[in-house]
């Protein structure tokens, strides 16, 4: 039995087996895991410029840039393209430096020169004290002229046989990006009407933004939201189950309703064990990237995959920068073993791959999965 790639993911989706191979991927979601730096590197050293085809990657991204995104930024368009919402230079004090650029959301990034595609933000509501210039602040716009270009791209992709998928926002994330980690969580426990207003502000967009992906055709709509530090929450999960969760039960039980065959991914970095079981009963399909440093990312897959899959699990922190080929042929074997034992993981990198990841080791990645994807093995 040979499945098509887009079949291939659908079942494992739906925890369904029946596998003709193990997926694997270069990619999480809507996002490359190749950094500027890696994929110089990588393409340099392999002369491999587009992955998605020459290793015949499932997941495709219905990306509105002309060329495809080969290395992860904040500026590509993996989807329908975002309008500025309005707000200029002008609307910090104090001025921002010279050299920074804005988002669609009126977020100020500098760039950092010794690492490409990082980059330091700068908050436009981080000073403003009053709710009035919360409930004002707009949000962005949608592109329509984007729609047909990522409409298209989704017709391409399946009439290959692939799946599509592109970036759909965030909510926690963008809230602290517009109003400054620091400043957000003290507004989630002394502020809430702040925290309350931001947030809604910041779901209105992303449901609309969703539901645009949802009608252009795009099948695995990508959301991202780090919740996680290294060994546990970055908030508490009392103040989450109050606040993120229910806008994320509107907008996916929402989408869900609307459009039944469409999958919903969440990024979350670091240790976010605890809220597993609310992910699941909000409707998401897929996690990312279960961290092996931060949790047993084995001991997850075997508790909850029979009501989630996973994409991710190979250690950017440890094996991939800093083990052997050895180690890493090891790690991918086991995540290959886990898989054939319970159908619900893709496995992938858990992050973007730095530049200071060995060109070896991520050869060592690829020729590991290649050789370990297959049912019997």
């Amino acid at each position: 039995m040979k499945l098509s790639p887009r079949e291939r993911i659908i079942r494992v989706l739906k925890h369904q087996g029946n596998l003709d191979r193990i997926p694997w991927s270069l990619h999480f979601g809507a996002s490359s895991a190749f950094t500027p730096g890696s994929y110089k590197k990588f393409s340099e050293y392999t002369k491999i410029s587009d992955v998605n085809d020459y290793y015949q990657l499932e997941v495709r991204v219905a990306h509105s840039d002309e060329e495809e995104p080969h290395f992860h930024t904040s500026s590509s368009n993996l989807g329908l393209r975002m309008l500025s919402n309005g707000v200029k230079e002008d609307y910090f004090d104090p001025s921002l430096p010279q050299g920074t650029s804005l988002t669609p959301w009126g977020v100020g990034l500098i760039e950092w020169p010794d690492n490409p595609g990082s980059e330091q933000m700068v908050h436009p509501l981080a000073n403003k004290n009053n709710l009035k210039s919360i409930e004002e602040y707009p949000i962005p716009g949608i592109d329509q002229n984007s729609f047909s270009i990522v409409q298209r791209r989704v017709q391409e992709i399946m009439s290959k046989g692939y799946i599509s998928s592109a970036y759909c926002g965030s909510l926690y994330e963008w809230s602290h990006w517009l109003r400054g980690m620091e400043t957000f969580m003290i507004d989630l426990m002394t502020r809430p009407d702040f925290a309350q207003t931001l947030l809604r502000k910041v779901a209105e967009f992303t449901d609309k933004f969703a539901r645009a992906h949802a009608e252009a055709g795009v099948e695995i709509l990508c959301f991202y939201d780090d919740y996680g530090m290294q060994s546990c929450l970055q908030i508490n999960p009392s103040l989450w189950r109050k606040f993120i969760k229910p806008e994320w039960e509107r907008i996916i039980r929402g989408l869900h309703s609307d459009y039944p065959d469409r999958y919903f991914f969440l990024h979350s970095c670091g240790n976010i064990e605890q809220i597993i079981p609310d992910l699941i009963q909000v409707g998401f399909d897929i996690l990312h990237p279960i961290q092996p440093e931060c949790q047993n990312s084995e001991r997850i897959i075997r508790q909850y995959g029979d009501r989630i899959s996973f994409w991710g699990t190979i250690s950017v922190q440890n094996t991939l920068p800093f083990g052997t080929i050895d180690d890493v042929e090891k790690e991918v074997k086991s995540r290959m073993d886990l898989a054939r034992l319970i159908p619900s993981l893709i496995v992938a990198p858990s992050n973007t791959l730095g530049q200071e990841i060995p060109v070896q080791n991520i050869i060592a990645y690829i020729k590991a999965c290649q050789k370990y994807c297959h049912i019997k093995c």
